[in-house]
């Protein structure tokens, strides 16, 4: 579960406040309905010798503890919820992965796995092990929600799968972006093969980053919101359409790029993932598995895009605008 939580980082930071979000809705829904004892005319939850306790101060006691993400996670499962239908393959796919996870913990901990795994659901806001198919299935529709966001919103959020081929300098870069004689000798290489053969086949020939040659150059899934890559690289990517080979790019810091882009709509999103992933086309190919990539990876922004945008179709609303704002923070949509 450790390596599936940590694929599913976004999923799993949220729901650590199960257990403590749900306060701030009795809190809301019931302040001032509290009956019985009450102390500065509010409702006491409970007393401890002289000392009362009233909503405000269980509600504040326990934001504190658990945090913005607590507040957030609430949000979260009531709009994938709402907005994503449980279909009998999540249920299925969540009944397989649960069973090989718990596999896996008895493995790892033949004489107190149920204890470990219990715990480790109950931190983020389950009852215990009987739970690790609700989480999943809670995972599975937060990522079919931000899948429909990404298609929605295609034009502007550009995904854009690329291979690439790397050259890299020869003793460091000079600065000037015009190659030494042994780069160019490379480079020409590089395109006379790709005149005669594939990218692929040509990426794995001549690419001189280990990392992605073995695989035919395939990089994955970024967008215009990515961050982490080499700025110029990233530029020549957005620009290309489908199927398009670029020029070579010269990168200030790895040296010079030929970059192909193999699918710059969300139906060639789905067949370049068929092909990099070796799926026939009797195999149905769920929306959100072709953007894991772009999510876990290269733009960890959409998730929180996504829920927040539904959330506001469906009448989300604060009484208070620095909760609010501690929230869409918290979602990555505030600086």
């Amino acid at each position: 579960m450790d390596k599936f939580i940590k694929k599913n980082w976004f999923v799993c930071i949220l729901i650590v406040i199960f257990a403590g979000i749900s306060v701030f809705y009795i809190y809301d829904t019931n302040k001032g309905k509290l009956k019985g004892k009450t102390a500065n005319g509010e409702g006491v939850v409970y007393s401890v010798g002289d000392k009362d306790v009233t909503a405000t101060d269980f509600y504040n006691s326990m934001y504190e503890a658990n945090g913005t993400a607590a507040l957030y996670q609430r949000i979260v499962i009531s709009v994938a919820d709402q907005c994503i239908e449980t279909t009998d393959a999540m249920k299925e796919n969540a009944k397989s992965s649960a069973d090989q996870i718990i596999a896996n913990y008895a493995t790892s901990y033949p004489t107190n796995y149920q204890q470990v795994l219990g715990s480790q659901l109950a931190s983020l806001g389950y009852s215990g092990i009987d739970d690790l198919e609700a989480f999943l299935i809670s995972t599975y529709k937060e990522s079919a929600l931000t899948a429909q966001y990404i298609k929605d919103n295609f034009d502007a959020i550009k995904p854009r799968n690329v291979s690439y081929i790397l050259i890299q300098f020869e003793n460091g870069d000079s600065g000037e972006g015009t190659p030494t004689e042994d780069e160019q000798t490379r480079m020409d290489a590089v395109d006379a093969a790709l005149a005669k053969g594939t990218f692929e086949d040509t990426a794995k020939l001549f690419s001189e980053d280990p990392s992605t040659s073995e695989t035919g150059g395939v990089l994955g899934t970024l967008d215009a919101n990515t961050t982490t890559l080499d700025s110029a690289f990233l530029e020549a990517s957005l620009a290309l359409s489908e199927g398009e080979v670029s020029d070579w790019v010269y990168s200030t810091n790895f040296g010079y790029f030929k970059i192909k882009c193999n699918a710059s709509t969300h139906e060639g999103m789905v067949k370049a993932y068929r092909e990099q992933n070796s799926l026939t086309d009797d195999i149905e190919v769920e929306d959100a598995a072709v953007y894991d990539d772009l999510l876990q990876n290269y733009d960890t922004t959409l998730t929180g895009k996504a829920i927040w945008e539904k959330a506001e179709e469906l009448g989300l609303s604060f009484a208070d605008p620095e909760t609010e704002k501690a929230v869409r923070t918290y979602a990555g949509l505030e600086d």
